[in-house]
């Protein structure tokens, strides 16, 4: 019994001193993940739903379609534009022509002991996220029930794992 114990309180005291270097790096797994898996879904997860990102403008102020030509014929669209072809099956917030994924690459996060900050280097990023003026927010960064979820997940599967070898 008293072996039993010896070894409890070494395990105890093996996961005290480990758990707390994996915690950041947990955070900053899962929250890196989190931010590239809200451009895949093209929304943000709020842990109940997708919150959907809106649409791409296709209308001008004359609400005249901007992705196609204009017929003279009555009842007939006309075919795409340049910029219908470049817009058509592409997702947001994605460039065209210069890869695509620059801002959804950016992202970066610097920990410490105690903290995890997520941060990018693209100036336009805030804009999106929250929105500015005429930019619809479209946000990819933001507190999520989802995200805390996946942590706590994540670190009690390590803590299982730990205890269980």
């Amino acid at each position: 019994m008293d072996k039993s114990l010896k070894e409890l309180q070494k395990l105890l005291n093996k996961a005290m001193r480990d758990i707390p270097d994996k915690v950041p790096k947990i955070i900053e797994v899962e929250g890196l993940a989190f931010i590239k898996k809200n451009f895949r879904d093209q929304g943000f997860n709020t842990g109940s739903r997708v919150v959907k990102w809106e649409a791409r403008k296709t209308v001008d102020s004359n609400r005249r379609d901007i992705t196609r030509y204009r017929t003279n014929r009555r009842g007939r669209r006309g075919s795409l534009n340049k910029y219908g072809r470049q817009i058509e099956g592409r997702a947001l917030l994605v460039g065209h022509k210069t890869g695509g994924n620059k801002l959804i690459n950016s992202f970066r996060a610097r920990r410490t002991k105690h903290i995890v900050r997520f941060y990018t280097y693209k100036s336009y990023a805030e804009f999106h996220n929250e929105g500015a003026g005429h930019l619809p927010a479209r946000p990819f960064m933001k507190p999520s029930r989802y995200l805390n979820n996946k942590i706590a997940n994540k670190l009690t599967r390590t803590l299982d794992n730990r205890f269980n070898r």
